[in-house]
């Protein structure tokens, strides 16, 4: 079946093209499975990326793929592409160790409603990809598996907390991952990897089997691939409401933006915000990037941030440290076996009285309906997904950007009030940094505009494609 391409360059396929292929008999399901499991065992020995693989159950899944193609009825557009799921969501048959020695052992009961999903669209699982423990740092690396390392430079973090989703897509070991956004999850390692990450508006995609949210409902389900309209794909087959999640019913009932497609959009590019240190770098290519949205017609304005730093980082730290010092008491011996940083959160956590943690609650509230208002002045934001480059493995973030001192936050400047506004919000690759390090840009939507948010990236990546880069660690090896 393999007339129409090379086995060697399989992996390099989108998941659009290998659909496209598959519909037309050129490309197998398990020819594609080879392929990205020949990345697999080349590549993740020098990135751990994929901490969980089952190539027996990935190889019986892309066979049952086959028959449907061959008789003409597959699932779905993604029925037989191979993704990778992250490791602190409930993959039934797949052990979900959320990065920590307490849970290195669990195995799920059953599959996320996400993930119950992809399986009955005919799509691939091929292993679980590597989180920090709790999935709450900013970089990939745990007591568990170790660190996982960024594809463009092997001495640098990917970015967490889904480094490894993102790296194994750098690279081909699948054209899809799905990962989690708590804070920036997928956006940040997106902006890393050169790979496209979508926080999709809280609720947009259902929730109901995996493990508590530590942040309140910050944390949603999120696709990455290296394309918008992979992205979209991945997106469409998992969004939709389900009704042991309240609030995907609610954002079922909310406009998802479609109507704005053909619109020339408001867009306020923000590249600073308050004292915090960002990148320079970063910052010129970010506006250079949001003046090519300009000329293909939108109205581009440079303007100040919506929110305040230090309320978001207070919101964070508190909602977060209170999430997991509740997980974690069910542990009696939970100080022995969790990382140092996680026993001084989950202590922190609680010693937060009730009235904190409300007031916390509050200020979400104050924050949603502020950013409600803010949206009735421009439609979509721009900005730097994060605020520094990548950093060296072994250092939980930057000490310094722009020859500034940063905070454990720093980085994050632009992403985590996205979570606590409950907004849609996208990575897309630019300009890489000068010394080749892949570069992203932040668009965000208003809550529920998901479509609004897919077609201007989508239009971004038709002006300046992204898709043809791919870091030398991928190339140079047979």
């Amino acid at each position: 079946m393999m007339s129409a391409i090379a086995a060697r360059y399989l992996w390099q396929l989108s998941a659009s093209e290998a659909s496209t292929l598959m519909e037309s008999r050129k490309v197998s399901p398990v020819e594609l499975l080879d392929a990205v499991l020949e990345r697999y065992d080349r590549l993740n020995p020098l990135l751990n990326a994929i901490v969980a693989l089952d190539a027996d159950g990935a190889r019986d899944a892309a066979r049952e793929s086959e028959q449907r193609m061959m008789q003409g009825k597959r699932a779905s557009p993604l029925d037989g592409v191979p993704i990778t799921i992250k490791d602190n969501i409930h993959v039934k048959g797949f052990r979900a160790t959320w990065g920590s020695l307490l849970y290195r052992d669990f195995l799920p009961p059953r599959d996320d409603i996400a993930v119950a999903r992809l399986r009955a669209a005919g799509v691939v699982i091929v292993g679980k990809t590597n989180t920090p423990e709790f999935a709450l740092s900013g970089f990939t690396d745990n007591r568990v598996f170790g660190p996982t390392r960024n594809p463009w430079d092997t001495g640098m973090t990917p970015g967490g907390s889904s480094g490894g989703a993102v790296s194994a897509l750098a690279v081909g070991m699948a054209p899809l991952a799905l990962g989690t956004d708590a804070g920036g999850s997928i956006r940040r390692p997106a902006s890393y990897t050169s790979t496209v990450g979508l926080r999709p508006s809280t609720g947009r995609i259902a929730r109901a089997h995996g493990f508590p949210g530590l942040a309140g409902d910050f944390q949603v389900i999120a696709p990455a691939a290296r394309t918008v309209a992979d992205i979209e794909l991945l997106y469409r087959c998992m969004s939709g409401p389900d009704p042991l999640d309240p609030a995907s019913l609610a954002c079922a009932a909310m406009s998802d933006g479609s109507g704005e497609r053909s619109r020339r959009l408001r867009i306020r590019c923000v590249t600073s915000v308050g004292d915090t240190p960002i990148d320079q770098e970063i910052v010129s290519e970010v506006r250079a990037a949001a003046a090519v949205l300009g000329s293909l017609g939108h109205q581009v304005e440079e303007g100040s941030a919506p929110y305040d730093p230090d309320t978001i980082d207070g919101i964070w730290g508190t909602l977060s440290a209170v999430g997991l010092a509740r997980v974690v008491a069910k542990h009696p011996d939970w100080r022995e076996r969790v990382h140092p940083t996680s026993v001084v959160t989950g202590e922190r956590g609680a010693a937060i009285t009730a009235v904190q943690y409300v007031e916390a609650l509050d200020a979400v509230i104050e924050l949603r309906r502020k950013i409600a208002q803010e949206f009735e002045v421009f439609d979509v934001l721009v900005t730097p997904t994060s605020g520094a480059h990548p950093w060296p493995i072994g250092i939980p973030y930057p000490k310094q950007i722009d020859g500034r001192p940063a905070g454990p936050r720093s980085s994050a400047v632009f992403t985590t009030f996205v979570n606590a506004a409950a907004l849609p919000a996208i990575n897309v690759p630019i300009t890489p940094s000068a010394s080749g390090m892949p570069i992203g840009m932040q668009l965000i939507a208003r809550y529920g505009a998901d479509e609004t948010l897919l077609s201007l990236a989508r239009e971004f990546e038709s002006a300046r494609p992204w898709s043809a880069r791919w870091p030398k660690i991928a190339l140079i090896s047979p």
